[in-house]
């Protein structure tokens, strides 16, 4: 009997082990999934997954439920200035208490258009030449009404592009299991007006440093003029507005600064001479 003790003992503390071994699995199996966004090539793109390549969810049809816009500074567009860079807004038309997405943009040669920047709700990745934006683990939640991130759309002569959204209105059952996927597409068409390297400006950088609240712009001009420089938030509204600034042919550095009452977020900057116009997205974080 004395021999035995030992054995059972050992076997007992194996059976603990493999017990508490396996409610640690449950546990990481009951973890949400993605929450920080999906890996790239989940946007039901050509030649892509979607959602329901990490949940078990169903696929819908998303037209109706995805609410996507670019904006420039006058607000929502319908078309887009070669070389320009826009606001992207994704918003959902239900709100549960989880939900996520994935986005890309195509060419009709279902080759990436342009490029993302990330922004403090999003994040970007890439894949075989094609970037992504996804929620983030800070924006997964019913808190979080809408997703922004900026496009810098493509040069001249790319035609229409396509943005295409995989979006997860999720059930917070903490499984894969369950899940609502809305698949939507997203067209916009070219301006046949000047791509902005036509133009007798550009914007070389477009930034707001904290330490001073100052916006911080550079920027490249061809000729003597008159510059208007305004600051708007997503909804059009405009913030800050600076008019007839004379600009001197070639580098012009120029510094504002910024009412503190102005809140944290994605920001679009206008820069106007005549009827040239371009704009960049600023980030205000202080």
């Amino acid at each position: 009997m004395k021999k035995t003790l030992p054995l059972t003992l050992g076997a007992l503390a194996l059976t603990l082990l493999a017990f508490q071994w396996g409610a640690d699995m449950n546990q990481e199996a009951f973890r949400p999934m993605n929450s920080g966004g999906a890996g790239p090539g989940k946007t039901g793109a050509p030649g892509e997954s979607n959602c329901t390549a990490c949940h078990s969810g169903s696929v819908m049809d998303g037209a109706n439920v995805n609410v996507l816009t670019i904006s420039d500074a006058s607000g929502p567009v319908t078309s887009y200035v070669p070389g320009n860079t826009y606001a992207v807004t994704l918003a959902m038309t239900t709100n549960p208490q989880k939900k996520g997405f994935q986005a890309t943009v195509l060419n009709n040669a279902e080759d990436m258009a342009g490029s993302f920047s990330a922004s403090m709700s999003t994040a970007i990745s890439s894949l075989n030449g094609r970037s992504y934006a996804n929620h983030i683990s800070a924006s997964n939640t019913s808190s979080v009404s809408e997703w922004l991130w900026d496009w810098t759309a493509p040069s001249s002569n790319t035609g229409d592009v396509t943005f295409y959204v995989s979006s997860n209105h999720a059930n917070g059952n903490g499984t894969t299991s369950g899940d609502e996927i809305f698949l939507s597409q997203h067209t916009f068409t070219e301006d046949n007006g000047a791509s902005v390297s036509e133009q007798a400006f550009s914007a070389q950088t477009a930034s707001f440093i904290a330490e001073t609240n100052e916006l911080f712009i550079v920027m490249n001009h061809s000729d003597l003029g008159l510059l208007n420089v305004g600051l708007y938030d997503i909804n059009g509204k405009q913030v800050l507005n600076k008019k007839k600034l004379m600009l001197s042919s070639g580098e012009n550095v120029l510094r504002f600064k910024v009412n503190t009452s102005i809140d944290n977020g994605t920001y679009v900057l206008a820069l106007k001479q005549g009827g040239e116009q371009i704009t960049e997205m600023v980030k205000i974080l202080r």
